[in-house]
Formats: C-alpha cells, structure tokens, sequence
C-alpha cells in the first residue's frame, strides 16, 4: 500500500510538473506540531505528533492533497512506548465531472506498533454538491454531501469498519466590513465489524459535530464540538484515522490563525476530547501548532 501511494504521488507530482506551462497551479504547504496530554489515564501519560501536508492543482478542477504523520505515545506501567506513521494521498475533482459538485476520491496507510492496525488502511470518498450566488461573485452560499469511509484492519483480528459523513455548510453572512461566518455540521455513523471480538460492545456508534468558522481579514477563528459516541473515527477528510481501542464520548476543540500579506500562515489548535479507558473516563488534550504557506 505504500509503495501504491508513493508511485500515486511521484506521477501526480511529474503529471503536474509537465503540464506547468499549460497551467497555473498554486498549493498550499504545512508543518503541524502537537502535545498530547492523557489525564486520567493509568496507561498512557504522554504523546506527540508531526505531519507534513501538501496540496497542489490548477486552482479551478483538480486538486492533490498529501500527507506523512509520525505519532508517539508514551505508556506508563512499564509497557512499550508506541510509534506510528500515518500515509495519506487525496484526488478532488471541481465540477470537473458534474457541475456544483465536488467529488474526492483519497487512501490512509497506518504502520504501527499496534498489532491490531499495523498495515490498516482506509479508502474514501466524498460527493458534495455546492451552490453558489447568481450573479458575480458567484461567492459560495451554502453546500451538502456525504462521506464514506471503509477501513480494513486484517493483521490479528480480521475486521473492518464502515463510516457515513453526511455534511453540511451554510454561509450565515458574508460582507467586507463584518467578515465572514460559516457553520459546518457532520453526522457520524460508524459501524464495526466484529465488535465482540474486539471487545468493544456495540457495533453502531452515532455522534454529531458543530462548528463555526469567522474569518476577518487576515484573522480566521474556528471554534465546535461534537457528543455521541465514535471508535475507530476517521476525520480531517481522511487525515486522521483513530486506530487504536478508544470509545470517544464527546469533545470541544478550537483554532485561531493568522495569513501575512506573503501567504504565510500560523494558527494555534486546541482540543479537548473524553474517552474510555478500562472503565474510566480520561481526558485527552491536544495543542497543535501550524505553520503553512500558500503559493
């Protein structure tokens, strides 16, 4: 599977590089940075996390999303540390195929020193349709779609698990002298495959995200949160992939960034999540620092 990305990516990159008299692409690079804090928990006492991500098109139908992640999670009680490498690659295609819409085809690769996921992948795609004001601008009004989600984990425990994203996100106002304010609401239904033998209880989760986006010149804050139940959750469109034993109860997370007049961008995310931990509840809080770059 990696190999499969990597080959994905080198003829993207080459595909993009022939066609750069022809096009103009544009992109826009990362670096994230995070702490993970478990209090709480009598297993885990600390983790971190890097990732690199890159997304590069033609600015109007096709784009290509990449992403490589590095967690470490520090055990206590004498148990071993954990160390993961997460792999993503994400195709979207702009009305490219059907108009007002928006179609994204993409894949995660795990390689963990968890036995039950490590080789675990993900495949997904989105179809969201959008729709846009009549007259120019045609600035973005509001959009609606559905995410699918399927990762397969065979290693020790053969299981998979299914997830359905309906989404949606409304523009409330739009104006140059009081900004922009969005709201963005994801539904989550994720079904586990062989719950009883992972011993996990149910097999359906159900949860539900809300959040608000204001952006006012070159300020953006972003500020949600979600209750339900997930396992397994896959989130971030596909970036994120939640592979470890977790029952998840609820969270609130929050980010403000700043864009300077040469495309740089910093911004500062935090969140705070619930979950299960042999009985007990533990309180998992995560700050990521960002650094990213439009060209």
């Amino acid at each position: 599977m990696k190999k499969l990305f990597l080959v994905c990516s080198i003829f993207t990159l080459c595909t993009l590089g022939a066609k750069a008299q022809d096009l103009k692409v544009t992109g826009y690079e990362a670096l994230y940075g995070s702490y993970i804090n478990y209090s709480g928990s009598d297993v885990k006492d600390y983790g971190y996390s890097t990732t690199g991500y890159l997304s590069i098109g033609d600015g109007k139908v096709h784009n290509i999303q990449l992403g490589v992640g590095y967690t470490h999670i520090k055990y206590k009680q004498g148990l071993p540390d954990l160390d993961q490498s997460d792999f993503t690659a994400v195709y979207s295609n702009t009305n490219g195929i059907v108009r007002n819409h928006t179609f994204t085809f993409g894949g995660h690769y795990i390689n963990s020193d968890d036995d039950l996921t490590d080789g675990g992948y993900t495949l997904f795609f989105d179809g969201t349709y959008f729709q846009t004001e009549k007259h120019y601008p045609y600035a973005f009004k509001w959009n609606a779609g559905i995410g699918v989600y399927y990762s397969n984990y065979d290693n020790t425990i053969d299981f998979y698990v299914l997830q359905l994203n309906p989404h949606t996100t409304v523009k409330l106002f739009s104006d140059s002298q009081n900004g922009a304010l969005y709201c963005d609401v994801t539904g989550y239904y994720i079904h586990v495959d062989e719950a009883d033998k992972l011993g996990i209880g149910n097999d359906n989760y159900y949860s539900l995200d809300v959040a608000l986006r204001y952006y006012y010149g070159n300020y953006d804050v972003k500020v949600g949160g979600w209750a339900g139940q997930q396992i397994f959750a896959v989130k971030n469109g596909g970036f994120v992939v939640y592979n470890l034993t977790e029952k998840y109860k609820g969270g609130v997370y929050g980010e403000v960034g700043y864009t300077l007049r040469n495309g740089l961008r910093v911004a500062l995310n935090v969140s705070v999540n619930k979950y299960s931990e042999e009985g007990y509840d533990v309180t998992q809080s995560v700050g990521t620092v960002s650094i990213g770059y439009r060209f």
